[in-house]
C-alpha cells in the first residue's frame, strides 16, 4: 500500500534526532509520510532557531526519494523531496550518491528474499551513519493494491535474518512490526525507543538552566556545551558545542580524560569561551575525574548549582 504502518513513527522520529543526517534516501515513499515527517524533524525543527530555514530555498537536509509506481507522486512530493528517482529500487541504489541515513520502511517484503538481502546490503554500502528497516513481523497475505503489483509481499522477514550485518540492533514494535537499525563504524550507537516525554519537575529545571545559561552567554557566543545531546537543541544558541564533536555533530563520550582534556583545549583555541556541564552529565565528573580536574584547575568557574556547573575558558597569553 502506498503508506506504511504509524506505530514506528515515535522510535524512528528520535533515531532521526540522535544521528542528525545531512542527507537522507526514502526508499519507496509511496504516499510521502516519511517525506514529510524527516522534513519537519530535520530542517522546520530547526527554523525555531534559525526562521529562514522554513522557506524552501533554504533548507539545508537533503531528503531525496526512489519510487517504483510513478502514478503515487504528486506535486506534494515534488515539494518535499529534493529529488525522486523512479525505477527499481534494487538498482538504483548503487548508482545513487551516499547518504548519511537510508530509511527502508516497509519495502523489503515487497521483495523476494534474495532481492531483499542485496538491496539491504548495497543500502548498508551506501549509507555514511545508518540504515533503518521496517517490516511485518508476520504474514500479511497483501497482494497487488492501488493497480500496482510491486504492492505485493514476496517475503518473510525475522530477527534472524539481519544477523550477518555488524552493529545492527533489531526491535519489535507493538507485536507486529520489526524495526532494524544498522549503524555504521565510528558512528555513535542510538537509543531505538521513543523519547520518554520529560517530567514536570525535569521541564522546570531545564527552563532555569536554559535562563541561567543565556545570562552568562550570549546567543552569539561559541562554547561547549556537555548534555549528552540532551538539552542543546531547545538552546537559542547556534554556536554551542556538542562534546565530543566531529564535523558539528555529536560523537558520544570520550573514551578517557586525555582525548577530552585534549578536544576541550581543541576547541577552546578554535574560538569556544565557555564549558557547560548539564545535570544529566554530572556523571562525567565521578568518571573523568582527570578531564574534571583539568576544568577546575584551569578555568574559572562562573556558576554552579544542582543544575549547571558553568566554566569560562582561558584565553591564550
Amino acid at each position: 500500500m502506498p503508506t506504511s504502518r504509524p506505530n514506528t513513527i515515535p522510535t524512528v522520529i528520535h533515531l532521526l534526532s540522535q544521528l542528525k543526517p545531512k542527507s537522507i534516501l526514502d526508499v519507496g515513499v509511496g504516499f510521502g509520510k516519511w517525506g514529510h515527517l524527516f522534513r519537519e524533524y530535520t530542517d522546520i525543527r530547526e527554523a525555531e532557531k534559525d526562521p529562514s530555514r522554513y522557506e524552501r530555498k533554504n533548507w539545508q537536509v537533503r531528503i531525496d526519494g526512489i519510487e517504483g509506481h510513478a502514478a503515487y507522486l504528486t506535486e506534494m512530493h515534488r515539494y518535499l523531496y529534493n529529488e525522486i528517482h523512479l525505477g527499481d529500487a534494487c538498482e538504483l541504489i548503487t548508482q545513487l550518491p551516499r547518504y548519511d541515513l537510508i530509511f527502508m520502511g516497509d519495502i523489503i517484503e515487497h521483495q523476494e528474499k534474495k532481492a531483499g538481502l542485496q538491496l539491504l546490503e548495497n543500502a548498508v554500502a551506501q549509507a555514511n551513519k545508518a540504515v533503518i528497516v521496517s517490516t511485518p513481523r508476520y504474514e500479511t497475505g497483501q497482494g497487488d493494491l492501488c493497480g500496482n503489483e510491486l504492492e505485493r509481499h514476496r517475503s518473510l522477514w525475522g530477527p534472524r535474518d539481519f544477523r550477518p550485518f555488524a552493529r545492527v540492533t533489531v526491535k519489535t514494535i507493538d507485536r507486529g512490526t520489526l524495526l532494524v537499525v544498522i549503524v555504521k563504524p565510528g558512528i555513535a550507537q542510538p537509543i531505538c525507543a521513543p523519547l520518554i516525554p520529560p517530567r514536570a519537575a525535569d521541564v522546570l529545571r531545564f527552563r532555569q538552566a536554559k535562563e541561567e545559561i543565556m545570562q552568562f552567554i550570549a546567543p552569539t557566543e561559541a562554547f561547549i556545551l556537555v548534555d549528552d545531546e540532551q538539552i542543546r537543541s531547545d538552546l537559542p544558541h547556534r554556536r554551542s558545542i556538542p562534546f565530543l564533536e566531529k564535523s558539528g555533530q555529536y560523537w558520544g563520550p570520550p573514551p578517557d580524560d586525555a582525548t577530552a582534556i585534549a578536544e576541550m583545549e581543541r576547541l577552546r583555541k578554535a574560538g569556544a569561551k565557555y564549558i557547560v556541564f548539564t545535570w544529566p552529565t554530572f556523571w562525567w565528573i565521578q568518571y573523568y575525574v582527570g578531564f574534571y580536574r583539568h576544568v577546575t584547575s584551569t578555568c574559572r568557574c562562573v556558576l554552579k548549582n544542582d543544575r549547571l556547573e558553568i566554566f569560562a575558558l582561558p584565553a591564550d597569553p
